[in-house]
């Protein structure tokens, strides 16, 4: 109606507008993302924040077991059960044990079509259940099995959570929506790292406590993970043998392997001698469970709680060769560094160099595929390379342990950085792509 050349608003139109407006939903409103140079704005849907929220906790929780599974499980392994070197080969390598089963159970579950959720949930929960049986375990070899099954359960998880990031987050964001729980996962290592080291040092009896402490947070955990939104599954009908080939037939990926498992050996099969070196009377410098802890896990820890940010900024600016190249610089100065001498200051330096090293590790390992991989098949990519992650984590430890038999730690630190040199070379000819990967 009209009158004066003023239009006036009828009830009518008034309840047509009303009408129209609820048949068209409102954007989702943007996600505010704290990052170390200011606020970072990122338009998720409903589905993703609840991705986003339920994981950044996951992941901050998850900060509990790390130092756990990082050095505390060895120290209590070769400290109180003085368990022998297949003991401590095994809790060494036990994360890998969980990259290494991720194909046949990726390529199981894609058959299936088992909700993601759910699976995430029961391997959370079966982690639990293995760190239990570890806080009452009366022998050596009880608790080396039940520790090493509780950490390659919760290791085992990290396909699932790639391919996770690949459906809900958007894909110039990846590194910088999973930083936050990062560097929460890294503040929490970083306090109970220290409080594990002084508790063992009053009396390392504890350590059943502190197992006991993780037990709880894991069961918390898995009854949180359901909640997680997704896509529903769809079947696939390859074996899991069949599935992890796929990856292989891209040559870049077939590539960047090769590269990678020179570089593991070279890291992986020095990583028991690092507790040993500190630890044990007769081929080490015999430091106290709070030195341990501070050298093996707070200095690095904290380190990676400072880098990350940075290591997140770049990983979106830097092609992967340029980025692994940089990385690996850092194994390289390291790893020798460590065992060079007994003065605890380069020991510390060289435990900072690492944790520098190691902070891109989450964004460059975990996310990489999805720079080459289709979506349908990111799962696939990123289980067969934890597969093959796995099987130099499983196999390098006990090779590492025969070999310290008749090399000493120096020799085998400076052939680490050899290996680490070599497949640095060959990430040069990779330069040559496209800047995107």
């Amino acid at each position: 109606m009209r009158r004066s050349g003023v239009r006036i608003s009828t009830l009518a139109d008034k309840q047509s507008s009303l009408r129209i407006e609820k048949t068209h939903s409102l954007p989702d409103p943007p996600v505010c993302i704290l990052i170390d140079d200011g606020i970072h704005m990122i338009n998720l849907s409903a589905a993703a924040r609840r991705v986003y929220r339920i994981d950044t906790f996951r992941q901050s929780a998850d900060g509990v077991s790390q130092p756990l599974f990082e050095s505390v499980m060895m120290l209590i392994a070769i400290r109180y059960f003085a368990v022998g070197d297949f003991g401590k080969g095994l809790i060494s390598a036990s994360n890998f044990l969980g990259f290494l089963a991720s194909a046949p159970l990726t390529g199981v579950l894609n058959r299936s079509a088992v909700p993601r959720s759910r699976v995430l949930s029961l391997l959370t929960g079966t982690a639990a259940v293995m760190m239990a049986l570890g806080a009452f375990s009366g022998s050596g070899i009880a608790f080396s099995i039940s520790v090493s099954l509780a950490s390659a359960a919760v290791h085992i998880r990290q396909p699932f959570f790639t391919d996770l990031y690949r459906e809900n987050y958007p894909p110039d964001h990846l590194a910088t929506l999973i930083s936050l729980g990062l560097r929460l996962n890294l503040l929490l290592s970083l306090f109970c790292g220290l409080f594990y080291g002084r508790l063992l040092t009053i009396d390392i009896g504890h350590w059943r406590f502190i197992l006991i402490a993780s037990t709880t947070v894991l069961l918390l955990v898995s009854l949180v993970l359901p909640r997680l939104s997704g896509n529903p599954p769809v079947s696939r009908h390859e074996g899991w043998l069949q599935a992890m080939m796929i990856p292989f037939r891209n040559p870049t990926f077939l590539y960047v392997q090769t590269s990678w498992m020179i570089i593991g050996f070279g890291n992986l099969w020095i990583q028991p001698l690092r507790s040993i070196y500190l630890v044990e009377e007769q081929r080490g410098l015999a430091l106290s469970p709070t030195l341990v802890m501070t050298i093996l896990v707070v200095i690095p820890v904290a380190t990676r709680l400072l880098c990350n940010p940075i290591w997140a900024r770049l990983y979106q600016k830097m092609s992967f060769p340029a980025l692994r190249i940089s990385i690996n610089l850092f194994f390289m100065t390291s790893i020798p560094l460590f065992f060079l001498t007994e003065n605890l200051y380069l020991v510390a330096l060289a435990s900072f160099l690492l944790g520098v090293g190691t902070s891109a590790s989450p964004f460059i390992w975990q996310l990489w595929v999805t720079k080459i991989a289709p979506p349908s098949e990111t799962r696939i990519y990123q289980s067969a390379h934890a597969f093959l992650a796995g099987f130099r984590g499983v196999v390098a430890p006990f090779i590492g342990l025969a070999v310290l038999q008749s090399l000493s730690f120096q020799k085998m630190s400076f052939l680490s950085g050899i290996l680490i040199f070599v497949a640095t070379l060959m990430m040069i000819p990779l330069m040559r792509k496209d800047r995107k990967f």
